[in-house]
């Protein structure tokens, strides 16, 4: 098994999705579960978005800290949170969903 970190980057528009990945193939074509990310995937096509495994590690919790650690929420991310702890859990807890999502953000 794999525990890998990644990142997802629109070749449009330079925006990119950093995220943690569970995986016994590092060639499984995961480009992440992000809401934003699926949305600006739907919208420019898979085409243009490349992925790359920043970090491979051989557990779970080196995996959620090195997330922490490189997570940041800005105008130039996908991402919603802070990395470290799982993004469904921050959307089930939160309530979350794409229609109040601000999608400005795509």
């Amino acid at each position: 098994m794999y525990y890998t970190i990644y990142k997802t980057t629109n070749k449009i528009n330079g925006k990119y999705y950093i995220g943690a990945h569970k995986t016994d193939n590092l060639d499984d074509g995961y480009f992440g579960s992000g809401i934003i990310l699926n949305r600006a995937i739907e919208k420019h096509g898979i085409e243009n978005f490349k992925r790359e495994i920043l970090f491979c590690f051989n557990n779970p919790e080196e995996m959620w800290n090195k997330e922490q650690e490189l997570v940041i929420v800005d105008e130039f991310t996908y991402n919603i949170k802070s990395g470290g702890d799982g993004g469904f859990d921050y959307i089930n807890e939160n309530k979350l969903n794409l229609h109040n999502l601000k999608l400005a953000r795509k």
